[in-house]
């Protein structure tokens, strides 16, 4: 049986399994985020959860909270009828009850136009593998990946989250850039390692084309066929992506353990930069969690409020960690060599 068979069926079975306990898991947390009571308070966690409990739109108790659920509505069912009634709402709200509230009613109204410029972003894709733009040795093909994965970060945060996009976009750069420069890799071979990509950004794509990008974090909490869908993918992308760069170190003579140190290498400093960056954003500790929360409404404000503020900094030395291991153990085995 081929070895690549063999590791998606793998991936299945894994996906099985972490779809089972992260859905455990989200049972646990919701009893902590959630309030006792479902409330519609813009976060995708409470609204999704109080629409299904109370699908009837009009028992909200504040017109900025019918005219959410009226959107989730839609989300739910889909249909002409459902948009227009949602869109007749907003068009007749004049003002929302708290910020975050505001937040999630501006996100709603650009799914309509994430929605369409998903598919447009899907379109494209799909035309260039099929076109063969994407071939390895050209020297845009790297630039047109990243440009790929960050139109959909930038749609999957409702074309308005600048730090979301930010966090996302710099952590693929700095990743896929230590690629480049810490392993003996060639143009066609970084090109190929960056291709796996597509498979997380095309099924992330092709949900949003249906209602927008708040469908994912809606099927997300409610549905479990989609967090197995989502897992499944998420570790194929890893999969794929693992499997190519081993075959690239294997052709370079690097044995094993080599191969292990280096690829710790460009994963450590992405992830240093990236624990270090929500760290020390903002003006009090915690502000980068907060804001990231803000514009993916996901979430409620005193939720994450209450979260440890020096959590970012977990990553930070999860990365000096990889680091100095990787860094020590791969120059003693090229010295060694």
């Amino acid at each position: 049986m081929p070895k690549r068979l063999v590791g998606i069926l793998v991936c299945i079975l894994l996906a099985n399994i972490l779809n089972f306990a992260l859905g455990r898991w989200l049972t646990e947390k919701t009893a902590e985020w959630a309030p006792t009571v479902a409330v519609a308070d813009g976060s995708t966690l409470n609204t999704s959860r109080y629409f299904q409990e109370r699908a009837d739109t009009t028992l909200a108790g504040s017109p900025d909270a019918e005219a959410l659920l009226d959107f989730y509505n839609w989300l739910d069912r889909g249909g002409s009828e459902a948009y227009l009634t949602w869109e007749a709402s907003r068009r007749d709200l004049r003002a929302a009850s708290t910020p975050f509230l505001e937040r999630a009613l501006t996100v709603a109204e650009s799914s309509n136009a994430g929605r369409y410029l998903s598919l447009l972003l899907l379109i494209i894709t799909i035309l260039l593998l099929w076109g063969k733009g994407l071939r390895e040795q050209y020297i845009l093909t790297p630039l047109l990946y990243l440009g790929i994965c960050a139109g959909t970060t930038v749609l999957f945060g409702s074309l308005s989250s600048p730090i979301f996009t930010a966090v996302m976009v710099g952590w693929l750069v700095l990743y896929f850039g230590g690629l480049r420069l810490f392993l003996p890799i060639w143009h066609v071979e970084w090109s190929r390692l960056m291709r796996p990509s597509l498979t997380l950004c095309i099924f992330l794509l092709a949900t949003m084309s249906l209602r927008g990008p708040e469908l994912v974090d809606f099927w997300f909490w409610t549905s479990p066929l989609f967090r197995l869908a989502l897992v499944l993918v998420f570790l194929l992308t890893i999969f794929f992506h693992l499997s190519i760069l081993i075959k690239v170190l294997e052709t370079a003579k690097m044995d094993s353990l080599a191969r292990l140190f280096a690829f710790g290498m460009p994963l450590g400093v992405a992830t240093l930069t990236l624990g270090i960056f929500l760290g020390y954003y903002g003006p009090v500790g915690g502000a980068a969690m907060q804001q990231l929360n803000y514009e993916l409404v996901t979430l409620a404000p005193q939720t994450v409020a209450g979260f440890n503020p020096e959590a970012p900094f977990v990553l930070a030395f999860a990365g000096i960690i990889l680091l100095v291991f990787s860094g020590i153990g791969y120059y003693v085995q090229r010295i060694a060599r």
